[in-house]
């Protein structure tokens, strides 16, 4: 009986996960086919080529440089914790994370 209830108890909470994050790649995939550059925060795991950094902060700018946001590079999304979390992802060999109100400000194409 106690197993049951625990296979229970998973199923119910694997059904909700995968719900989830299915809308979650829905929205991505609409988001990516209307327009094929996106801000890195809404990206899912997976390979991009760094667009640009669309702010006027010269600061962040020259620290986002110095990690490896150059037009063009390959980055690869590792993990996206959502809005109010952070970014983890790997550029030039080395894994960064980064909050999403930078992520905010740095746009992304998908690898063609």
């Amino acid at each position: 009986m106690l197993k049951k209830f625990i296979k229970n108890i998973y199923n119910n909470w694997h059904k909700r996960w995968t719900k989830r994050y299915l809308k979650k790649f829905d929205e991505f995939n609409s988001i990516f086919k209307n327009n094929n550059t996106i801000t890195l925060s809404t990206a899912v795991p997976g390979v991009y080529k760094c667009v640009l950094s669309n702010t006027s902060d010269k600061k962040l700018n020259t620290k986002l440089i110095e990690i490896g946001f150059i037009p063009g590079v390959k980055l690869r999304v590792i993990k996206n914790t959502g809005k109010k979390g952070f970014i983890i992802l790997k550029i030039k060999g080395s894994k960064i994370a980064l909050s999403n109100k930078i992520t905010d400000k740095i746009l992304v194409k998908g690898k063609s």
